[in-house]
């Protein structure tokens, strides 16, 4: 097969893929974190270290004792142990006592079948603080700005929890030496092998079984188990893809609000506003004349002919939406029905405060047959009259009955409310009384009336 050429520089340039989150480019060069990474290797020398010193097998051997060496089975012992059934030294002397052990297989761990999901991007992560970093220092310049403390953390990617098979050997001189050192294994079974403090990992023995062999004329006891040990792996690197990074929290949080929709806005000077365009589902879109200083979600301006300036404010609870209540441009309503119109001050004060007239019996404007009439005095008859239910009347002290609506002028009602065809309710009817249990006052000049009423759009 033919020799690929080399890329170009260039080619390999384009190749290179983009940084997708600038957050996790940090520098690892001047921290003293390693890497997470636990191998297969780890696991054998965790082995190791547990039957060196933890469990230290030990024989008396002509009254001394005398330490069991452990050996990891590499092919060319295992080899020689598959053939003769046992290990000579370099001056060929059968080797009593001694531990022998290699790893036979490896297999998911049914038990935690939890993993990284990803390998060339893992997702899910154990994650642990550095309590003291450089980051972390007090200054007063971060508490005259109200900065938070930045903490750093490490993220590791979760591990693949496999099952590990062992075969182990062991051979002595004596069935006396042999059941010291069973007796030592088993009891450490079901416990976590390793070193303290670094990786360690729960084993589990299920059987021993014994035997008696001849070699050349010399006996040996030999004892063979399986040892199962429940380990994880997590590998430095995967794919150019660390799986131990680095992170900072931020010095300082912001929180805005979002709407459920896409805002763009394009600034016109020369209208003095924003066109805000708002795309909703389904290819729908609106568009309206803001005249704010920025785009919202909540509040439009009004302008009533082209060219003129936003006069009136529009709320509402999304943008385009229905209108909750609206600030007029000179604070009055437009109508009765302008419901929703906000007052400001001094149009309250002339819509909503309560009017004195103190009066007396001979001020009144006019009389028929039945009534006294009283002119409320209120400006521009043309727009506005007494509000109905709100007027109130009386006379020396004692309150005059009416309607609940102030329109009803028969039964037991002392006064109501009256004004021309085009002018209605702008004037009190003060009825007369025919006899002295009928309703109605006649009225005399000494008589002071006190009337109350609101006054509204028509």
């Amino acid at each position: 097969m033919a020799r690929l050429k080399p890329l170009p520089r260039k080619e390999r340039l384009l190749q290179v893929q983009p940084v997708q989150n600038r957050g996790r480019e940090l520098r690892r060069d001047k921290d003293d974190v390693k890497n997470i990474e636990v191998g297969l290797l780890d696991v054998d020398a965790a082995i190791m270290y547990y039957f060196e010193n933890v469990i230290q097998p030990k024989v008396t051997e002509q009254g001394e004792e005398v330490k069991v060496p452990l050996f990891y089975a590499n092919p060319e012992r295992w080899k020689a142990i598959r053939r003769d059934g046992y290990l000579r030294d370099t001056k060929r002397q059968l080797i009593t006592p001694l531990i022998v052990f290699r790893r036979t297989s490896m297999s998911k761990s049914p038990d935690l079948p939890m993993n990284k999901i990803d390998a060339n991007d893992p997702k899910l992560f154990y994650t642990f603080e550095k309590k003291y970093t450089s980051e972390n220092r007090y200054n007063r310049f971060a508490v005259d700005r109200g900065l938070l403390p930045q903490k750093e953390f490490y993220n590791v990617a979760m591990p693949d929890y496999v099952t590990l098979n062992y075969e182990c050997i062991i051979w002595t001189a004596y069935i006396e030496q042999m059941n010291k050192i069973i007796e030592s294994v088993n009891w450490s079974a079901g416990t976590y092998w390793g070193e303290p403090g670094k990786l360690r990992f729960r084993t589990n023995i299920d059987s021993f079984e014994d035997s008696t062999e001849m070699a050349e004329g010399e006996r040996y006891i030999k004892t063979i188990f399986s040892l199962q040990l429940y380990g994880y792996l997590v590998p430095e690197k995967f794919n150019d893809v660390l799986t131990t990074y680095k992170y900072v929290t931020p010095k300082k949080l912001d929180f805005v609000d979002e709407t459920d929709f896409s805002i763009s806005s394009i600034y016109n000077p020369n209208q003095k506003a924003e066109t805000v365009r708002a795309f909703g589902g389904a290819g729908r879109s609106t568009s309206a004349k803001s005249g704010l200083a920025g785009a919202t979600d909540f509040i439009r301006g009004k302008s009533y002919a082209a060219g003129q300036e936003t006069q009136d404010l529009e709320f509402t609870n999304t943008y385009g939406g229905d209108t909750r209540y609206v600030m007029r441009y000179n604070g009055i309503p437009t109508s009765s029905a302008d419901s929703r119109a906000v007052l400001n001050l001094q149009a309250g004060d002339n819509f909503f405060r309560n009017n004195v007239l103190n009066l007396s019996g001979s001020q009144s404007s006019s009389a028929t047959s039945t009534a006294q009439l009283y002119d409320l005095q209120i400006q521009d008859t043309g727009s506005y009259n007494v509000r109905t239910g709100s007027l109130s009347l009386s006379i020396n002290g004692v309150a005059a009955e009416t309607s609940n609506d102030n329109l009803s002028t028969t039964g037991g009602n002392d006064f109501f409310l009256t004004g021309s065809s085009t002018y209605p309710r702008t004037s009190l009817a003060v009825r007369k009384a025919a006899s002295s249990l009928s309703p109605g006052f006649n009225l005399l000049d000494s008589d002071r009336l006190i009337i109350r009423f609101q006054k509204e759009l028509k």
